[in-house]
């Protein structure tokens, strides 16, 4: 068993320290938070605003329970803790369609489908995964607001398309008119990524909100609830280790 035969001086404390006083170090790091676009619409929706083990999830699988790392990467409500900074480069808007309707739980859109027999009243796949997509993105605005202003206010939604996306290269073929149809449906927000010029620091305590705010409530032609998030995307700055 080893004893400290002596109590140590404040100079020599240092030798024992976790974290390196006054030193910082920066990762490449997003802040990210997805909520559930529910099949009504609504005028607002705030993001970073509930932390996890707040809010409904809405990562596959994990529907009723509260937030955890597949929906936000906040631990506090619209702030950072100390002594966290983040240093927001771009912004993205992440839409996903859904295939329910049943309140607070979303449910992945099927993108792909065989039918083997299909018959004149069976769609081949829901026009939904496209159709919904295109109601949420196509309107709306995004106000990114920091302590009592805007720093941010652009339209419509489709100016913040992700830097990472699903995309779906398809190919139909088929000798029969009656049987093997096979459809893929996708849709995503594309062109250039919306670059914060000048960046925004965000610093431990500091009041933030994004917001997505449209002038009516805009329903999902699918009639299911949806899967939207915002990445604010950057470096975090924390205490060296």
């Amino acid at each position: 068993m080893n004893a400290i035969s002596r109590l140590p001086s404040l100079s020599e404390l240092a030798g024992f320290l976790v974290n390196r006083p006054g030193e910082i170090e920066g990762i490449r790091q997003s802040l990210y938070d997805f909520n559930l676009y529910p099949t009504a619409g609504a005028t607002q929706f705030n993001f970073f605003q509930l932390p996890q083990g707040q809010g409904v999830s809405t990562a596959q699988g994990n529907a009723a329970n509260t937030k955890g790392d597949a929906d936000t990467n906040m631990r506090a409500a619209g702030s950072l803790p100390s002594p966290i900074h983040h240093l927001v480069t771009s912004i993205e808007i992440h839409a996903w369609p859904g295939s329910v309707s049943t309140a607070n739980t979303y449910t992945p859109q099927v993108v792909y489908a065989f039918i083997a027999v299909p018959t004149a009243a069976q769609a081949p796949i829901s026009a939904g995964a496209a159709n919904d997509l295109n109601a949420i993105l196509q309107g709306g605005s995004l106000n990114f607001f920091i302590g009592s202003k805007s720093y941010l206010t652009e339209a419509s939604l489709v100016r913040f398309p992700p830097k990472a996306r699903l995309e779906i290269d398809s190919a139909i073929a088929s000798n029969s008119a009656t049987t093997g149809t096979v459809a893929v449906v996708s849709a995503k927000a594309g062109g250039i990524p919306y670059a914060m010029d000048p960046p925004v620091l965000l610093t431990p305590t500091q009041n933030f909100v994004v917001q997505l705010n449209y002038p009516v409530a805009v329903a999902t032609p699918s009639g299911f609830n949806a899967r939207v998030g915002v990445i604010l995307d950057g470096y975090l700055y924390r205490n060296s280790q």
